[in-house]
């Protein structure tokens, strides 16, 4: 990453984070080699150490918004554990807009979500077979099967343009018979996610994660804060929780 990201002058944040540095040094040999340590010379010096300091700090903060995009893309994938009893979990692309990284305590989190012992791998390396893609980009469930191969009289035509994506569809409230959210988006994830074993332990938790994931995957839909999605979800959430899962 450090070498993949460019400065606007053309160079890789590796390279001017190694010239950051050296100026740094410079300064202070040159502080060292040739002052006599008065106040002014000290205060001069403080203020350049501050600055190639600031430098410094805002190429990391140029890398972690570039990893974040990145992983928000699904180039690269982590992998973490929200507490040290939880089992290690795929962190999905969508929640990347949500989470900050880390890198010192190698770790990702923001004000209701933490991943511990982060460890991170290139999509590219990801066999295409492997389950744990399904567990990073899970199918949707109305998603419809893939279409079957031509009968063999029909190899032989010409190759059609592929149709152009469909239109999203808005999803509202629910009220005047429109389509609700909840019913049509939420409540298929929460069951989803149910029967996987990845639902938050609790309703208010599990609520902040729908309404994050709504606005991520489904950014047309009525929007729906986790306060709200309380007072809909709470029977189905105790419902879904008290059933046992399937192994």
């Amino acid at each position: 990453m450090l070498t993949s990201t460019t400065t606007p002058d053309g160079h890789s944040l590796a390279e001017a984070m190694a010239r950051i540095r050296r100026n740094r040094d410079r300064e202070t040999e040159i502080f060292t080699a040739t002052t006599d340590g008065s106040a002014k010379d000290r205060q001069t010096y403080d203020l350049n150490l501050a600055e190639y300091g600031r430098l410094l700090a805002s190429a990391m903060t140029s890398i972690r918004r570039a990893m974040k995009k990145d992983a928000e893309a699904g180039r690269w994938i982590a992998f973490g554990r929200r507490h040290h009893d939880a089992p290690e979990e795929a962190i999905p692309p969508h929640y990347w807009p949500f989470l900050d990284i880390h890198m010192e305590e190698d770790s990702a989190k923001s004000h209701d979500l933490l991943f511990r012992g982060i460890r991170c791998l290139l999509a590219e390396e990801i066999p295409a077979d492997h389950p744990i893609l399904e567990q990073i980009h899970p199918q949707a469930p109305d998603t419809p099967p893939a279409r079957a191969k031509p009968a063999s009289a029909d190899e032989n035509r010409p190759v059609e343009e592929a149709a152009p994506p469909p239109t999203p569809i808005t999803l509202y409230s629910g009220t005047q018979g429109r389509p609700s959210s909840v019913e049509t988006l939420i409540m298929p994830e929460l069951r989803r996610r149910a029967a996987a074993g990845i639902m938050e332990p609790s309703l208010a938790r599990e609520c902040q994660y729908l309404s994050q994931w709504l606005h991520a995957t489904h950014p047309t839909a009525h929007q729906i804060k986790p306060a709200s999605l309380e007072n809909s979800l709470r029977q189905l959430y105790r419902e879904l929780k008290s059933t046992p899962m399937k192994h």
